[in-house]
């Protein structure tokens, strides 16, 4: 009895540890994704970092929503982060300062925090003692495009935000001016020989940074340096292709065949005609006058000689005759 227990416990000892260990095929563990956050989420953001300035928030307006999303969708569909429109009209040609940023699984708090830490991005968020904000979210293959843009009310003024400490800890730092379009602090390189171009990442570099220097996409560099797509970080110091090398084409060697050389043609001979053979025409042959002629054609004077003349000779056959037939009688 004790036996047949053990052997009971020991087989569901085994069960329970196969399932443990078939469990991670079964049901994988997924990785978790940062979340993209909606174009509210970004406009409440950027509301409390101004807060944490003491300045007041921005007043959403409907217009410059749909251009920031129109915007945001623009820059998903070509994969490119830009300020440039399909129609080539920029943020000042529209009247208003734009904050963009794009990344893999980017969420809001990393775009505000990480990426629009410098002057020229401070400024449109709380560089502007009061406005209207719009912004916009839009995703391709995993790279989320956010776009927020800010247009001064009639009493709004240009201010200057000194070097503070938000509630998040996150030192940030504003410059004067809120017209200045995004600046990249990216010092791009010149090919080298072979075309290559191998950017090394400074302090405080994103990869989507490099990408918006060189005119690639986030997605380009993630796949040429083989990074996580999941969370593509790169670090300072940290080599990063922008660029391979071309690939040398090999050009066929053209062999120059000689040509047989060129025989001088014999001249060719042209048979003489045979000359025709002559036959020899036939001979007419004479017609052979019948013996009797035709009766009808002779005239009444020579059927008269005709018939003297057979007469005649049938007398004188008729005379040898008898005197043949006598002389054998004697």
């Amino acid at each position: 009895m004790p036996n047949k227990k053990l052997q009971k416990y020991l087989s569901y000892f085994i069960s329970l540890t196969l399932l443990m260990m078939l469990a991670p095929l079964l049901f994988p563990i997924q990785p978790v994704k940062a979340q993209a956050g909606s174009a509210y989420d970004l406009i409440s953001a950027v509301n409390a970092l101004r807060a944490d300035y003491g300045l007041p928030p921005y007043e959403i307006d409907g217009g410059l929503m749909a251009s920031a999303q129109s915007h945001s969708d623009y820059q998903a569909s070509i994969q490119t982060i830009t300020h440039v429109r399909a129609d080539g009209s920029s943020p000042a040609d529209l009247g208003f300062t734009e904050n963009i940023a794009g990344g893999m699984n980017l969420s809001v708090e990393r775009a505000i925090y990480s990426i629009w830490t410098d002057s020229a991005h401070m400024s449109t968020m709380v560089g502007i003692s009061s406005g209207y904000v719009g912004a916009g979210v839009a995703e391709s293959n995993g790279v989320v495009y956010y776009t927020l843009q800010v247009r001064r009310d009639s009493g709004g003024k240009i201010i200057t935000v000194p070097t503070v400490a938000p509630s998040d800890g996150n030192s940030v730092s504003a410059g004067p001016t809120s017209t200045q379009e995004v600046v990249i602090s990216v010092m791009t390189i010149t090919p080298a020989a072979d075309g290559s171009i191998v950017h090394q990442a400074e302090a405080g570099q994103t990869l989507w940074e490099i990408a918006v220097a060189y005119g690639k996409t986030v997605a380009e560099l993630i796949a040429m340096n083989l990074l996580d797509t999941d969370n593509p970080v790169i670090y300072e110091g940290q080599k990063v292709i922008v660029q391979p090398a071309y690939t040398a084409t090999t050009t066929p060697t053209i062999t120059n065949t000689p040509l047989p050389p060129t025989r001088t043609p014999r001249p060719t001979f042209t048979p003489r005609p045979t000359k025709p053979t002559s036959t020899p025409a036939p001979s007419a042959t004479p017609t052979r006058k019948p013996l009797i002629p035709n009766l009808r054609s002779l005239t009444r004077s020579e059927r008269v000689h005709l018939a003297i003349g057979i007469l005649a000779i049938s007398g004188i056959g008729l005379a040898l005759t008898l005197g043949m037939g006598l002389k054998n009688k004697n």
